[in-house]
């Protein structure tokens, strides 16, 4: 008793010469039409890809990068050289982790070379997403007490963001950038219950 089941010959005929690699017929080669697949999708993604580039472009490409390059150069060194000379000693307080939406307490302090407290500068904070451009604000800064100036403001997206302090002094300039990362709430801090 044979439990086998066999297919008719003319079937068997017919899937061996429809669907296998000795067809010549390239439209119903199974490793033509899997190449083929894999080809279309490839290019279907990178479309996609393109689209998404293009339509969320946040335009921080200018036409003239190079000479601006050039320029940032120039001020970085010229900056750097600016703040040896100034020979200042100075402390950005920042929190060892900032979360989205969430206010917290920036300071800065700063003495001069003979340790006189930096007083009645005009300190600002800017804040720079190097990801989109629209979300940079700037926020202006307070003298607490002689040499410490403080601000409050919260971050509304998560992400990298450059901190650059600008402190103006009479005719001295004090620029210091830190590069911070934001992040979004932890679900510990989320679930609690006031």
């Amino acid at each position: 008793m044979n439990k086998t089941q066999t297919i008719p010959a003319n079937k068997k005929n017919y899937f061996q010469n429809r669907y296998s690699q000795a067809n010549k017929e390239a439209t119903r080669n199974p490793w033509f039409l899997a190449i083929l697949g894999i080809i279309v999708v490839f290019l279907v993604v990178n479309f996609i890809f393109i689209g998404f580039a293009i339509g969320t472009n946040p335009g921080l490409v200018s036409d003239d990068y190079y000479e601006q390059g050039r320029e940032h150069e120039r001020n970085v060194e010229t900056r750097s050289a600016a703040r040896n000379n100034l020979n200042w000693e100075t402390k950005m307080e920042i929190p060892k982790r900032i979360t989205i939406n969430k206010a917290d307490t920036y300071r800065f302090s700063a003495v001069d070379s003979r340790g006189v407290s930096i007083m009645d500068a005009e300190v600002t904070f800017t804040l720079y997403r190097p990801s989109d451009v629209s979300a940079d604000f700037v926020m202006p800064v307070e003298q607490i007490a002689p040499g410490l100036y403080q601000t409050t403001f919260y971050f509304p997206l998560p992400g990298i963001w450059d901190i650059n302090l600008k402190v103006t002094h009479g005719d001295d300039v004090y620029h210091q950038t830190r590069r911070i990362s934001v992040h979004m709430p932890t679900m510990s801090a989320t679930n609690k219950v006031p």
